[in-house]
Formats: C-alpha cells, sequence, structure tokens
C-alpha cells in the first residue's frame, strides 16, 4: 500500500485527486479498511474528502492490484502559517470482523 504520488502542490478551493495504489500479496480474499491521518492535527478542519476510499471497506482478492482515489479540497480559510499538511492512511485487514459467525457449533 502506497501513495503514487509523494508530494503534491495544490490549491486551496480547487478540486484535487491523490491515488493510492494497493495490491493484495496474501493468498486470500481480504477485506481492507483505511483510517487517514493528517498532520499537523490542525490542518485537519481544512481538509475536506469529497470521495475517499476510505470511507467504506475494500474487498480485495488475492494477488489484485487496485488504485484507490481521494478527492479533496483544501479550504480557502486555512490559516497561512499552515504551508502544508500531510495526508497519510494505515491499512487495516479487517477480515475476521467481517465474517459471519458459522452455525455449526450452536
Amino acid at each position: 500500500f502506497r501513495p503514487k504520488v509523494r508530494t503534491m502542490k495544490v490549491h486551496p478551493g480547487k478540486l484535487n485527486t491523490a491515488e493510492f495504489y494497493v495490491r493484495n500479496v496474501t493468498g486470500e480474499t481480504m477485506v481492507a479498511q483505511a483510517v487517514p491521518s493528517v498532520t499537523p492535527f490542525l490542518a485537519a478542519e481544512f481538509l475536506h474528502k469529497t470521495e475517499c476510499f476510505c470511507f467504506e471497506s475494500q474487498l480485495l482478492k488475492s494477488g489484485q492490484r487496485v488504485e484507490l482515489p481521494v478527492r479533496f479540497i483544501i479550504d480557502p480559510a486555512m490559516p497561512k502559517d499552515i504551508g502544508s499538511l500531510s495526508l497519510g492512511y494505515t491499512l487495516f485487514d479487517i477480515t475476521k470482523s467481517t465474517e459471519k459467525p458459522s452455525l455449526a457449533g450452536l
């Protein structure tokens, strides 16, 4: 899991798209959930995601490669002393928590 481009120059008020690349290297189908983080923390309220792969879990088949977009706008009201921000994601395997319990043992 990695960004396609590590650094972007964006203009406040304009719609931007960043893409992340993920590949399921396991031998099993998995369900993944991305959790975002923004630094500096104060910049988070000025980052407005209009579309994000983090809004929903992702079903990834064994060996599957996927490009996942995030579309966002930086609010023009962001203070000038925040010269840059970092948007990152941690991708969690949530397969076990999405599996339905079997009735076989009941």
